[in-house]
C-alpha cells in the first residue's frame, strides 16, 4: 500500500492537517498560483503515493483542482462541504478553517477517480430533474452532500458522477430517494 499524500493550497491547511497527525504527508500548491516545481512532483511521484487532492470548496479551489487532477492519471479527491469551511465570522472560506471533528470526518470521505466514465449524460440529469427544472438545484445539492461532493453546476455535477462511476441506476435511486 502507497503511502497517502494529501495535495492542498496553502501551508496553513498543511498546519491544520499535521495538529490531526504529525507524521501526515502533505504538500501546498502555493495558492491559486500553482507552483510548477509542485506539479512536476506530483507528475513524477505519483506512482509512489496515493495522492489525495483537498482543496477550498470555492471557485479558486475547484479551479485548483481542476489543473491538478488533469495532469494526474489517478488522483483521489476529498469534497469540503461549504457550510463547515467558514472562518468563525463567516468572512473567510478554506480548509484551514475546519474543525479538527469535520476534519477527521472529511478524511473519511475519499472520492476515487475513475478513468471508466460511465457516461451519464447532460439527458440523463435532465430525466432524473437534476437539471433544467425548479427544483432541480436543491436536488443537485441534495445528492451532492450524500455522494460526499461539493454542490456545482450541472456541467460539474455531471462530470464528478462521471468520476466516481456512478450508474444511472443509482443515481435514480438516489434521486427517489430524496423526493
Amino acid at each position: 500500500m502507497k503511502p497517502k499524500l494529501y495535495v492542498v493550497e496553502g501551508t496553513h491547511d498543511e498546519t491544520l492537517l499535521r495538529q490531526l497527525d504529525s507524521q501526515i504527508k502533505t504538500i501546498s500548491v502555493g495558492g491559486s498560483q500553482i507552483k510548477e516545481d509542485v506539479l512536476d512532483f506530483l507528475v513524477t511521484y505519483e506512482d509512489k503515493f496515493d495522492i489525495i487532492l483537498m482543496f477550498d470548496p470555492d471557485y479558486a479551489g475547484e479551479r485548483i483542482r481542476k489543473i491538478v487532477a488533469k495532469n494526474l492519471k489517478k488522483p483521489k479527491h476529498i469534497f469540503i462541504q461549504k457550510e463547515i469551511a467558514y472562518n468563525k465570522t463567516g468572512s473567510k472560506i478554506g480548509v484551514e478553517h475546519l474543525s479538527l471533528e469535520h476534519l477527521k470526518q472529511a478524511l473519511k470521505q475519499e472520492i476515487h477517480q475513475s478513468n471508466h466514465s460511465t457516461h451519464i449524460t447532460m439527458d440523463m440529469l435532465y430525466a432524473l430533474g437534476l437539471t433544467g427544472q425548479k427544483d432541480s438545484k436543491q436536488k443537485r445539492k441534495s445528492i451532492t452532500k450524500k455522494l460526499h461532493l461539493t454542490y456545482s453546476n450541472t456541467k460539474t455535477f455531471m462530470e464528478r458522477l462521471n468520476w466516481i462511476g456512478i450508474t444511472y441506476e443509482r443515481l435514480k435511486e438516489l434521486v427517489d430517494a430524496s423526493s
